[in-house]
């Protein structure tokens, strides 16, 4: 210490000494690695929404050929009710993506592109938006950013929450979403046709006929089940997957993104499916038409008919939607945070740059 002290100056050659006087003002310092939470949720809101204008045809087909099959029960002129089984259109998915495009061209995989965006995107501002936020509090780290230490079941309570918020949110889209989809032309039309022509008209119809603002909810339950079980799986097993490559040496970047996406499709699919066929069941029925059915009538309607295995009916459809809707989503996400912590960065230097020019041109 002595030696620091009473030490010759260094003389003006050595490198540059940072003073208080010399250092940058403190709206120079370099921005804070983490995004804004108000740009997380614009992100988290935008990146599955770019995702499904990709995978809105897989979504059409697994819609379809969950709709098929259906047992109905009706009266008949007399008044005796009878037992209708629906015809099975389809002998599977990949007949179901050939005979929508031969008879509706590719404009019919893409029905429900509006309400399939509007849900994306008020349904993920919560499932994404909150996840990090959530597992912070409820596990507090010294890096914000990592949730490597957190256990499993801190992670699923975390995505379970954000998934049912989700869920709720985006309700009335995914209602107006399925029965679009469901509309085809006459020799493929599966379940109930509404001949919606806008997502405002199928609003407006939905709340004049079927009870209000309470239509619009129709099968919420099960949504907010469907979004607890798949979000629980999805975000725990695919941040779970990360920190584990990342701890075993793996770089982060898109290949990683789109292995641990993949992976962790495959598990929500597995959880989600069943709770998937009941509620487009009831999604695709009016309260018109069975104004009693419930979850539980519908389950045991499903299971008594069709069997048990009939609740995992389009599970690999649902995979090939569900795979790539995730891959994507979790790639232009990740990619798009990246970004803007580069471009932070980047600005950064600029103003470091402007601000050494300017006190060059002062000395």
């Amino acid at each position: 210490m002595s030696k620091m002290l009473s030490g010759k100056p260094k003389s003006s050659s050595s490198p540059i000494q940072l003073s208080l006087s010399s250092a940058p003002p403190l709206k120079t310092l370099p921005p804070s690695p983490n995004i804004s939470q108000l740009e997380n949720f614009g992100l988290s809101a935008l990146a599955p929404s770019m995702a499904v204008v990709f995978t809105l045809p897989f979504d059409t087909v697994k819609v379809r050929m969950q709709l098929q099959g259906e047992v109905r029960f009706m009266k008949d002129p007399t008044g005796k009710t009878i037992r209708v089984v629906a015809e099975k259109v389809y002998k599977n998915s990949f007949d179901c993506l050939r005979k929508t495009i031969k008879f509706e061209g590719l404009r019919g995989l893409e029905k429900g592109l509006v309400p399939s965006i509007l849900k994306e995107s008020s349904k993920n501002v919560f499932r994404l938006g909150l996840y990090d936020p959530i597992l912070a509090v409820i596990h507090p780290t010294e890096d914000s950013t990592s949730s490597s230490s957190a256990p499993a079941w801190k992670r699923m309570f975390a995505g379970g929450l954000c998934g049912a918020l989700g869920a709720v949110s985006a309700n009335p889209f995914e209602l107006v979403k399925t029965r679009l989809q469901s509309s085809a032309a006459d020799a493929i039309a599966v379940g109930n046709q509404y001949g919606y022509t806008s997502v405002i008209s199928a609003l407006r119809r939905i709340m004049s006929e079927e009870g209000g603002i309470k239509g619009l909810y129709r099968g919420s339950m099960i949504s907010v089940g469907r979004g607890i079980l798949g979000s629980a799986a999805n975000l725990s097993s695919y941040t779970m997957l990360k920190d584990y490559a990342k701890r075993e040496g793996y770089s982060d970047g898109i290949p990683l993104d789109m292995v641990c996406s993949l992976m962790s499709a495959f598990v929500s699919v597995v959880f989600m499916n069943p709770l998937d066929v009941v509620r487009t069941r009831l999604y695709n029925t009016s309260s018109l038409i069975t104004p009693n059915k419930s979850f539980l009538s519908t389950v045991g309607i499903i299971i008594k008919n069709e069997g048990w295995t009939s609740l995992y009916r389009g599970f690999w459809t649902h995979f090939m939607r569900i795979g790539p809707h995730f891959c994507l989503t979790f790639v232009f996400l990740e990619q798009l945070k990246r970004g803007v912590r580069q471009f932070r960065l980047e600005e950064y230097q600029r103003q470091l740059q402007k601000y050494h020019a300017t006190t060059d041109l002062k000395v």
